[in-house]
């Protein structure tokens, strides 16, 4: 046989695997699609701001009109006592639990997730996702973030080492949460990240609170030239509307996920596996993206031209686990 003959019969192979597989899960949908009709609705219990989920549940709606969604939202620290309190107490009133993905690897250890292999999930890297459980559906990528009036692009900062310069000595601002904290470890390592701490102390950096976008307006305000441990949606948001503000990622680069999971005994289970793949979807992350979010979905990178060509390191979810420590440890180096 040639090699036009063999390259016919590959293809046709390879055609008829694709096709199945089309077929497979488009007879999947079908079958949540049906049952989802009969459940007429999905309970989401959520962290992420109400103008974003009233986006993205209108662009689900568009789709699934015959599913309402109705909307439980928690503040980040509300989130999971209420889930274990209900849980606990037998009330399964969840099919949806939207939170960071430190909380939604808590509940899963402690057997408070229903596993759910999406047809989307192939299309998430393997450190933006806990396979079956939860997968990243949105991201905050932390950058440093400076007054364009102060400090001019090319004598700005370009690695972390270049904060410890004296010329920057009296000029830094960081809320240095815990979650920076456990960041900073994950990148380089304990005893770097505890002497870099402590160099950064010396540099007279000033504490803020607030959040990462309000303290974004204050060094677009020039309050400050810079912001250490930033994040890319609200800096840009400003610069977009022609503040004096913009950023650098310093690489690596830390990214801290948000995820969506179906609850332990969902009421609701059809409408929340369809709920669940539509979030996953190009079609659900596209809509992620008109929030202002970044996203980790491989086939939306190079549509990402801030973050296509970025070295991304996501929180990893066990650190969860010592946030107690850093928060001690921070405290005693930052307030000494």
């Amino acid at each position: 046989m040639g090699i036009t003959g063999r390259i016919t019969i590959f293809t046709l192979i390879f055609l008829l695997v694709g096709f199945q597989g089309a077929w497979g899960q488009s007879e999947h949908t079908a079958k949540l699609i049906e049952g989802a009709k009969k459940e007429g609705e999905v309970i989401v219990y959520g962290t992420m701001s109400l103008e974003a989920a009233n986006l993205l549940h209108a662009r689900f709606r568009e789709k699934y009109p015959y599913v309402d969604v109705k909307l439980n939202r928690l503040g980040s620290g509300k989130f999971v006592p209420r889930v274990l309190a209900e849980v606990r107490a037998n009330k399964y009133l969840a099919d949806i639990l939207q939170t960071n993905s430190l909380s939604l690897h808590f509940l899963k250890k402690d057997g408070f997730l229903t596993n759910y292999l999406s047809p989307e999930d192939r299309f998430y890297p393997k450190q933006f996702k806990d396979q079956g459980y939860w997968t990243t559906t949105n991201m905050n990528v932390h950058v440093l973030a400076y007054n364009t009036k102060l400090i001019a692009r090319d004598k700005a900062p370009r690695s972390y080492d270049d904060l410890l310069n004296p010329a920057w000595k009296g000029k830094l601002l960081i809320d240095a949460s815990e979650q920076w904290g456990a960041l900073m470890f994950q990148i380089m390592g304990k005893e770097r990240a505890q002497r870099y701490m402590r160099e950064l102390v010396r540099q007279n950096i000033v504490l803020r609170r607030e959040s990462s976008a309000m303290r974004a307006q204050l060094i677009a305000a020039g309050e400050a030239p810079m912001d250490i441990d930033s994040t890319l949606g609200p800096v840009d948001d400003l610069k977009k509307r022609g503040a004096p503000i913009d950023w650098i990622a310093l690489s690596p680069v830390p990214v801290v996920t948000s995820a969506h999971a179906i609850a332990y005994r969902p009421p609701h289970p059809n409408a929340a596996r369809l709920y669940l793949d539509f979030m996953l979807s190009r079609e659900g992350q596209k809509a992620v993206l008109d929030t202002r979010r970044q996203v980790a979905r491989t086939d939306l990178f190079n549509e990402q031209e801030a973050i296509k060509n970025l070295d991304l390191v996501p929180l990893d979810p066990l650190a969860g686990s010592n946030m107690e420590y850093y928060a001690k440890l921070i405290k005693e180096i930052f307030q000494q």
